[in-house]
């Protein structure tokens, strides 16, 4: 396998890509880091059938899976549950977990640790059971899976619909995470920011994303990173209904407006910057 590249540049659009995606040491499982900022570790998760991932281990963090396709047995605390496509679990910080894979047939989800964990800050930490997380780092909430359900979508705008799966009044302190569907000419707000990192996990169908000066048409399992403060807008200018799962992290703050609307174009007033930089050291100089 040849050497993973790392980014050079700002990449909104970062789709599932097994060449990118590295051996976790556990049986059948690879995963692909997509993004890391503050706000969020996001990764591509694969566990073919018969595969696992690490023991009972708990986090200091939050963690989410969306399960994209096939099966996963997931145990939070004491209950294990066998769940499957189009679910979403919920595992609260200090909450002893484990997910493994008995098939038929391999799966993958897209896993959220939010917030991301400091630099080289242990991510899992090892128990024999529930009751062996410490006292000091022990959740009472037990956290939950929630599969979505066609009938239980709210039109919060003409052709555009959506489903919360995850917020603050769920005990998801640190995100929202909606399903979204978006019909053929739907779209969301006009260009727009945030205060908080954006991300979207295209499903089905093809969503046209405009930020800060790019245009990208996105199809499945691919990610858009639209970190906090970067002018976007997006709609579907395809002719089938397009799905994602939409992430905000940090959560928005109670009774304040998601979005604020800016008016963004380049303007021409392009400058170049000194070419000195492309010249070796000491070049043209007496």
């Amino acid at each position: 396998m040849p050497p993973i590249t790392p980014r050079t540049r700002m990449q909104y659009v970062r789709p599932f890509d097994p060449d990118q995606a590295i051996d976790t040491g556990f049986p059948g499982y690879r995963a692909q880091f997509l993004s890391h900022l503050e706000s969020a570790i996001l990764i591509n998760s694969h566990i073919e059938e018969g595969g696992c991932g690490p023991g009972l281990h708990y986090h200091h963090v939050d963690q989410l899976y969306y399960l994209v396709e096939g099966t996963m047995n997931v145990q939070l605390g004491y209950e294990v549950q066998h769940i499957s496509a189009g679910t979403l679990v919920f595992i609260p910080a200090g909450l002893a977990h484990r997910n493994w894979n008995d098939g038929p047939g391999a799966e993958t989800h897209f896993e959220m640790l939010i917030p991301a964990p400091g630099p080289m800050a242990q991510l899992a930490y090892m128990v024999d059971s529930p009751e062996d997380v410490p006292a000091s780092h022990r959740t009472d909430h037990p956290g939950y899976t929630r599969r979505v359900d066609p009938d239980a979508l709210d039109e919060p705008m003409p052709g555009l619909k959506m489903l919360a799966l995850a917020s603050p009044a769920t005990g998801a302190r640190h995100t929202v995470v909606n399903y979204m569907e978006v019909a053929p000419g739907g779209a969301g707000p006009g260009t727009h920011i945030h205060a908080f990192d954006q991300y979207y996990l295209v499903l089905e169908g093809e969503l046209t994303v405009e930020v800060a000066l790019e245009k990208h048409v996105v199809g499945p399992r691919t990610l858009v990173v639209l970190p906090a403060g970067v002018p976007h807008r997006q709609y579907n200018a395809g002719t089938v209904t397009e799905k994602h799962i939409s992430v905000l992290s940090p959560a928005p703050e109670a009774a304040q407006p998601w979005d604020s609307g800016v008016e963004f174009s380049a303007n021409g007033d392009d400058v170049t910057g000194p070419q000195s930089v492309f010249e070796g050291i000491g070049a043209g100089r007496s």
